[in-house]
């Protein structure tokens, strides 16, 4: 079930919920932006009143929808810049009604009570990037994994590898490919296979920027990550949790781009995640070969995908 697939019944409820967690503390600008997006995006109304965690009892939703409403409320909880134990307290009342076991909840305790680093290990072993380790791991051994984090350090570098992706650049103009090679070399990026560059089985990032019309400014970073979570169908709300905590909370969750605050703006985040949601494909699943797509024509292939105007 994706982020976006809830009953009229469960986005109402999502939304009160999240009413319910703003209003712990006083209600801020950003959250009840943030109500108001996501009422937009889930076709309810923002005009609701909060709920008592004893209601949630009341409430039939399945586990899936019940795991979004949890979902809502930790979100809405990162609005105002941090986590109060008022706003812990009240997202763990609202997971236990519902008989929920959502990890972030646990992060959220963490980051609520200055165990960032117990958080950061937390989130790492259940994120994208993990799999990618273990099956690189599993299919070529130490030397998978070599190619993957040698990069990061400037090693392991690749001339026939980087060779391949640098003549993107000799495509018509009007190809995916060739946009990926003006994407790359216009923000001076390395190619995989070249120093520091992401290794292959992270093109698909790159591509994303391409395909959404994204810049790699913090700012462009976040609605590219918040795009991401659209179209992912394994554990999206993974991406718009830690790209809160990137760029609007200031914690470091990635190796490329700096920590920023403030940069979290509801309507543009959830727009972001409503075009990535309408594709018909998500990039990051394993298997992605985006050579199967640097051929095509960048237009074309956007309406294919179902990647709608920006």
């Amino acid at each position: 079930m994706h982020l976006m697939d809830m009953s009229s019944t469960a986005a109402t409820l999502a939304l009160r919920v999240m009413r319910t967690v703003a209003r712990c503390d006083g209600e801020t600008h950003k959250e009840s932006e943030l109500v108001i997006a996501a009422a937009q995006l889930l076709g309810a109304s923002a005009d609701v009143d909060p709920v008592e965690p004893g209601e949630l009892n009341q409430a039939k939703l399945d586990p899936a929808e019940a795991e979004r409403v949890v979902q809502a409320a930790i979100l809405t909880a990162l609005m105002d810049g941090e986590v109060s134990p008022s706003e812990l307290t009240i997202v763990r009342a609202i997971a236990t009604a519902l008989d929920v076991d959502e990890p972030r909840v646990k992060n959220l305790e963490q980051l609520a009570t200055g165990r960032v680093r117990a958080m950061w290990v937390d989130l790492a072993r259940r994120s994208w990037a993990r799999d990618v380790f273990v099956d690189a791991l599993k299919t070529q051994g130490p030397r998978g994994v070599w190619k993957i984090v040698g990069p990061l350090l400037g090693r392991a570098k690749d001339p026939e590898l980087a060779a391949r992706y640098i003549a993107t650049g000799e495509l018509p103009r009007d190809t995916m490919g060739y946009a990926y090679f003006h994407f790359v070399t216009s923000n001076d990026l390395p190619f995989p296979g070249e120093g520091h560059g992401v290794a292959e089985s992270g093109v698909w990032h790159d591509c994303a920027h391409v395909l959404g019309g994204y810049g790699i400014e913090p700012s462009e970073e976040i609605l590219l990550v918040s795009f991401v979570a659209g179209f992912s169908r394994q554990d999206p709300f993974f991406w718009l949790f830690t790209i809160t905590l990137q760029f609007h909370l200031g914690i470091s969750m990635s190796p490329y781009s700096p920590p920023k605050t403030g940069l979290f703006d509801p309507p543009a985040v959830l727009r972001a995640f409503e075009r990535g949601a309408a594709m018909n494909l998500d990039l990051s699943a394993k298997g992605f070969d985006p050579w199967q797509l640097f051929p095509r024509n960048l237009e074309q292939l956007r309406a294919e995908l179902g990647v709608g105007v920006r």
